[in-house]
């Protein structure tokens, strides 16, 4: 039993450092009347943090809009108390009380009636009080906590300093990172709850499930205390339910409990045929829950309900990999997984807020996309509960990284005895948050972590070395990786193709131009590539909602809020010298976005074509906590996809065509070459069609190939070889690659553009125009190509911050062709093709 002290009835107030002692703002009664600056209490919500409730008080203004974020950065300089009254009922006098903290960002002070509880560091590590003897009963408590504006700026580091002064565990991002402002949230952005028991309750639950042929094992440990005046005779009960509710496993056990000394005890229950857990694209994901019970008689002192999934999961040698390569190919319930992953970042800059409907829309947008690992970056979060509580359902796996990230002038952590202490303490509690979940798979040491050649550290750095031991005492059943990038070198690099170095690799995180681009991707051998991306514009309701219609134009180094806004991924120069001079934002934003889309496609597929010689991909990156004007993400901060996210998707298929071709520029009449690629995750052997079409903008056939093949399971392979003069004329062409069932069902399309111009794409702007039929039905949106051209790039753009979810979007229509597109959520959509007019449906 607890009471939920969370809500949005706490009050919150500033001060300047040490002012609150001197104030002695911990007594009841205490009022900030006279405080600069605003001398009075404002309304808190918890869980939270500070800039949040300023804002919602309107004292700041939004630091997302323009350079807002400038006039936000002294919040996280000063202190701040937090106070809250709450009353405990007559009728739990004589019942065991423990006041509990989930998470402080980042060091704390607790009072509660005017008396200090005691003081916590740490924003990834519960605690605890016990205050039985301190609570009133049937009148109010006053509990005050004071959240001191530590760390101070010189142990944690933004992305440009030195790894090796970031001597404590707060997220390092909102320092100010490529993708974000320096924005610094502070306050309890975790649940806070009186936690109610009989004398007894259940500390820790471990469950480590293990398949044994036609059953599974399951080994469940749990550590249990009482308090000092409680009885000692308890009795631990527990029971089992299936995926489906029926209960398959109970039983019971005495616990003799002693004082305050915890009791650890451990019982293994048997399941028959177990129902495995899957990834995500390779089979379901049903979850068993585990219910527990510290009781005597009849009466339950404390209980604790845990789902669980059963499978084994297992990292073995690459195909081809040097032997001394770590093993990067996953392997889960005897199959292997080619990692179709992407990069994960905290889903907002003000973490502190729980958002569950932006978790569920971005979590199932990547499962959508036929996502199946998430890499939680290590300067980011352990991430809370209904993220992994989602990825558990969603079958997304997770790699998640401790707090640790390179700086750029230095880039390996601290290994000072003290500093190993400290990292100790905050892993052995971390650990056990995390582990009972089957979406977690591997264990990270750190993003980016090396030495001062740039070589990526192994375990044998201290630091790494006393992280990888706590895993494997407390979680041993977890894959450990010390970095990533992990092996002789950090970077992805053409020059090392064949040398066997590039074990997992980062980079790069640029569209590399018409040509280098696909030298680079079609050259490079990398064993898994866990970092690498594209820049692309953001959408237009980005700019509509954050950037002030003066600052929009130019996209350049030359606008101070662009600047502001992702400096590090401005490219005007880039694409104009692939589209010519561009001066209107919403041709930017297309022209910006079909690059990002194009590039990061490639990469993906390039690497997919090395198929268990490459294990995988983890495209940088999928989401982003700012609104970015431009930026590498996949999906904006509205939670509204990028061009980039649906050709990624298309390069995620479980069966796939892709061309390999070595540039996009040809000459008006040179022979135009592509290598045809299946790929197939299934365990099918497919027996299919494959046509590559070659078409001029106005729908002119210029070339067709195609024939009959057999797709071997879990495989790429080579179709076959394809080349065909160009027209002389100067334009640009589109090759469209599909596979066929033998029926005549679309198994895969994917859409590619080749220019005979200079610059390159500039004819993509100039397209004739044609006209497109819209309807709905239902769940269904139809769209027609009415007009004698080429449709390109239909998009379909929910209005009004709304959400879609839809199956496919960011693609071509032939003169005459229709498409029929499924498609969830309500509200207004808009549809457009590049060269059509725009047109609205309600759904």
């Amino acid at each position: 039993m607890f009471l939920s002290l969370d809500g949005d009835d706490w009050l919150l107030a500033p001060l300047l450092p040490h002012e609150f002692w001197w104030r002695q703002a911990w007594k009841e009664g205490w009022s900030p009347a006279g405080c600069p600056p605003w001398g009075e209490w404002i309304r808190a919500r918890v869980p939270g943090d500070v800039i949040s409730d300023t804002l919602d008080a309107g004292l700041i203004p939004h630091p997302y809009q323009d350079l807002n974020s400038l006039a936000c950065e002294w919040l996280s300089e000063r202190d701040w108390v937090y106070h809250k009254t709450f009353t405990v009922p007559d009728e739990w006098q004589g019942k065991h009380f423990r006041l509990r903290f989930d998470g402080v960002d980042y060091a704390c002070e607790v009072y509660l009636n005017g008396q200090l509880l005691g003081k916590h560091e740490g924003m990834f590590t519960p605690f605890e009080f016990e205050v039985s003897e301190r609570l009133r009963f049937g009148k109010p408590n006053s509990l005050t906590v004071l959240v001191e504006h530590k760390p101070p700026v010189d142990v944690v580091q933004g992305q440009i300093g030195w790894t090796n002064r970031a001597r404590v565990w707060k997220s390092r991002f909102t320092y100010d990172w490529d993708w974000c402002t320096r924005l610094v949230p502070l306050g309890i952005w975790q649940s806070v709850s009186l936690l109610v028991t009989d004398g007894a309750w259940i500390e820790d639950v471990w469950l480590r499930p293990r398949v044994e042929g036609e059953l599974a094992r399951l080994e469940v440990r749990t550590r249990l205390r009482c308090a000092l005046s409680s009885r000692t005779d308890w009795e631990l009960r527990w029971r089992v339910e299936d995926p489906d509710g029926k209960r398959i496993a109970q039983g019971s056990e005495p616990a003799q409990l002693h004082g305050f000394a915890p009791l650890e005890q451990a019982v293994t229950l048997e399941i028959p045929q177990p129902r495995l857990w899957y990834p995500n694209g390779i089979g379901e994901q049903p979850l068993y829950r585990l219910f527990l019970q510290i009781a005597h008689g009849a009466q339950t002192s404390d209980e604790r309900e845990v789902s669980f999934g059963i499978r084994t999961v297992r990292a073995i040698p690459n195909e081809g990999a040097p032997p001394d390569a770590l093993p990067y190919t996953l392997e889960v319930n005897g199959r292997r997984v080619f990692v179709k992953g992407w990069n994960w970042v905290p889903h907002e800059q003000m973490y502190g807020r729980v958002r569950p409907e932006r978790y569920e829309r971005l979590l199932t947008l990547a499962k959508h996309a036929h996502c199946n690992l998430l890499r939680v970056w290590g300067g980011g979060l352990l991430e809370r509960e209904q993220f992994y509580d989602l990825c558990d359902r969603l079958g997304i796996m997770v790699w998640q990284e401790f707090p640790h990230s390179s700086s750029g002038i230095q880039n390996a952590p601290p290994e000072d005895a003290e500093y190993l202490r400290y990292i100790e303490a905050q892993a052995r509690q971390m650990i056990p948050l995390r582990r009972n979940h089957p979406s977690l798979v591997i264990w990270c040491g750190g993003n980016e972590l090396m030495d001062d050649r740039w070589t990526p550290l192994t375990d044998a750095h201290p630091a790494l070395a006393k992280l990888r031991s706590l895993v494997q005492e407390l979680d041993p059943d977890r894959i450990w990786l010390p970095t990533s990038a992990s092996g002789p070198v950090e970077g992805a690099s053409a020059e090392l193709a064949g040398t066997g170095k590039m074990h997992d690799v980062h980079g790069p995180w640029l569209y590399l131009g018409a040509e280098e681009h696909y030298r680079f991707y079609n050259t490079i051998d990398p064993l898994y590539h866990s970092e690498f991306g594209v820049e692309g514009a953001a959408n237009l309701q980005i700019f509509e909602q954050f950037i002030s219609p003066e600052h929009r134009l130019p996209p350049d180094a030359t606008n101070r809020v662009w600047l502001h806004h992702g400096s590090w991924w401005i490219h005007r120069e880039k694409l104009e010298a692939l589209f010519g001079r561009i001066d209107d934002l919403h041709t930017f934003i297309r022209a910006s976005q079909w690059m990002q889309a194009e590039g990061l496609r490639y990469a993906i597929e390039a690497n997919r074509r090395r198929k268990w010689r490459c294990s995988g991909v983890s495209p940088w990156q999928f989401n982003e906590p700012f609104p970015n004007t431009a930026c590498t993400n996949a999906v904006d901060y509205l939670g509204q996809p990028k061009p980039a996210y649906w050709w990624a998707r298309r390069a995620y298929e479980p069966v796939h065509i892709s061309l390999q071709y070595e540039r996009l520029t040809w000459q008006p009449g040179e022979q135009w070459k592509a290598e045809v690629w299946s790929h197939n995750s299934t365990t099918r052997l497919l027996h299919t069609l494959w046509s590559v079409c070659l078409f001029a903008p106005d729908g002119r056939e210029i070339a067709r190939f195609g024939g009959a093949i057999e797709v071997s399971p879990e495989k790429a392979a080579r179709v076959a070889h394809v080349e065909s003069v160009l027209p002389q004329e100067a334009g640009v062409w589109l090759a469209r690659a599909c596979l066929h069932d033998r029926r005549g069902g679309i198994l895969s399309c994917n859409e590619y553009l080749f220019s005979t111009a200079q610059p390159p794409m500039h004819p993509l702007l100039h397209v004739p125009h044609t006209k497109l039929r819209v309807w709905h039905r239902r769940q269904q949106i139809g769209v027609k190509n009415m007009g004698e051209a080429i449709a390109f790039f239909v998009r379909f753009t929910p209005q009004q911050g709304q959400w879609l979810l839809n199956e496919d979007d960011y693609f071509c229509l032939m003169p005459g062709e229709t498409r029929v597109v499924k498609a969830s959520g309500r509200g207004v959509v808009m549809i457009e093709a590049w060269n059509s007019d725009s047109h609205h449906v309600h759904l």
